[in-house]
């Protein structure tokens, strides 16, 4: 019975081997090549992170913010892990309020990202995505998250806005008909273990070494980060008086500028002068949309630390 039972074991194991080798010639081989390459790096909560989201992130960002590429491999990857585990708990959190797998969401966010960046429409973007090797699920799902999570800061902390429209009212009324207009870039920090002076120093250091984008995307908190601090084109009066008058001080890249929430280097990637005459409504939303972004971005950073503080991260 011993050797009936020895010859049965066999049996099955040459059956299972042989199973085995079947499933991996009959597989795709890009399928059976990433399963064995399939390395897990991060446990956030219940969620992984694999070598290959590590990968997609990097592509991610880099199509966003080309002047990535000027940076060291182990600068990038400083970047891209940091960005991915981020994205990563802003879906934690979000999926306890909103369902974001519902079918479509991401599309009217793929559409608004195509109508404010330099992709020509959804056929340009797939060919940049695929000339990366980027899947669009990734990129949709990416910008989804990241477009959500503004909206759900922008619902949970509106009621804390404050805004002095009145002070706003009076520097819109004390603007001149010619004005200038700026093409500007921001890397917007905040001070952490190190006090002002170390930390610019390294932001300045980073910016002759690797370009103002590339800085943009290591050290500010903001948003624009994503974009290499992008901002794009803003009339002087929409920008607050102190940070003004920095900015007309110098040709290009300003000193630290104190403002409430942190600190702001402006980068001025082109100006002009213009004459116009004045919307004062159309100026005076403008204004405290500005005001608004920046209160959010304010609360939303807060927000996120102390979430971020309440999640289990484990390295494999």
């Amino acid at each position: 019975m011993g050797e009936l039972t020895h010859l049965i074991s066999v049996s099955n194991m040459k059956i299972k081997y042989l199973l085995l080798i079947l499933i991996f010639l009959l597989a795709p081989k890009s399928y059976v090549f990433s399963k064995i390459n399939l390395e897990i790096l991060y446990k956030i909560n219940d969620q992984i992170i694999t070598n290959v989201d590590l990968e997609n992130e990097k592509k991610f960002l880099i199509l966003l913010n080309p002047n990535l590429k000027k940076l060291s491999t182990d600068k990038i990857n400083e970047i891209s892990n940091e960005s991915i585990k981020n994205r990563k708990i802003k879906e934690i959190e979000l999926a306890k309020f909103i369902d974001i797998n519902k079918e479509n969401m991401g599309k009217k966010y793929v559409e608004n990202f195509l109508l404010s960046t330099k992709f020509k429409d959804m056929k340009n973007l797939l060919s940049q995505l695929n000339g990366v090797g980027l899947k669009y699920n990734y990129f949709e799902k990416s910008i989804l998250i990241d477009n959500v999570w503004r909206e759900f800061i922008f619902n949970k902390f509106k009621s804390q806005i404050n805004i002095d429209v009145n002070s706003l009212k009076r520097q819109l009324d004390s603007r001149e008909n010619e004005i200038e207009e700026l093409n500007i870039s921001e890397i917007f920090f905040q001070l952490d273990n190190r006090n002002l002076d170390e930390l610019a120093n390294q932001i300045y250091e980073e910016i002759n070494k690797s370009g103002f984008e590339a800085a943009a995307s290591i050290f500010s908190i903001s948003d624009s980060k994503k974009f290499g601090g992008k901002i794009g084109w803003v009339n002087s009066n929409q920008i607050s008086k102190n940070v003004y008058s920095e900015i007309k001080k110098i040709k290009e890249i300003t000193s630290p500028i104190k403002i409430n929430n942190g600190f702001l280097i402006i980068k001025i990637n082109e100006r002009r002068k213009i004459k116009e005459e004045i919307d004062f409504d159309k100026e005076l939303k403008k204004l405290i949309n500005l005001e608004s972004e920046k209160e959010l971005n304010k609360l939303g950073y807060i927000y996120f630390n102390k979430i971020k503080k309440r999640i289990f991260i484990s390295e494999n």
